[in-house]
């Protein structure tokens, strides 16, 4: 009987333990690169469609000061969480989640914003003027993709 107690009191305490043990969810970054002369916001959608934007790209770096960039007043993807200081710079590196660059689909359409064009102009202008680029990535058969944002032309749509 009292390897039997003892069976329960390891399998309790090891129930216990296995418990307290916490399950990572770990987050896989696709990181490009702004090959561009230009420093840019960065939009993400599944449909080719600038209001239809509902991630925002990151820079791989926060600074404490953006250089003398002033962001205020900046306004884009009305609708979405968008964070005005989340701008990238030329020749730097940039991320969005993995999972939903190629969520269900193996094209992601990025809607680039020059900074100038952001400070200068209303949201509805940026949209009316076409002033910002698209820029579209498929995923090929083995899942490699572009990772280099290069300078393309302006929207034509």
């Amino acid at each position: 009987m009292s390897k039997i107690n003892l069976f329960v009191c390891i399998s309790i305490v090891i129930c216990s333990l296995s418990s307290c043990i916490p399950i990572g969810h770990t987050r896989v970054l696709a990181v490009f690169k702004n090959c561009t002369n230009d420093t840019v916001y960065i939009g993400a959608s599944h449909y080719d469609n600038i209001d239809s934007v509902s991630e925002q790209v990151s820079p791989h770096y926060k600074f404490v000061a953006n250089n003398g960039l002033d962001i205020s007043n900046i306004s884009l993807w009305e609708g979405t969480y968008f964070r005005s200081d989340n701008f990238i710079y030329p020749d730097s590196l940039c991320s969005i989640d993995a999972d939903y660059l190629f969520h269900d689909t193996d094209t992601c359409y990025f809607f680039l914003i020059k900074w100038e064009n952001a400070k200068g102009f209303s949201w509805d202008e940026i949209r009316t003027k076409k002033l910002f680029r698209r820029w579209i990535v498929t995923r090929d058969k083995e899942g490699r993709f572009d990772r280099h944002i290069r300078n393309l032309n302006t929207n034509k749509n």
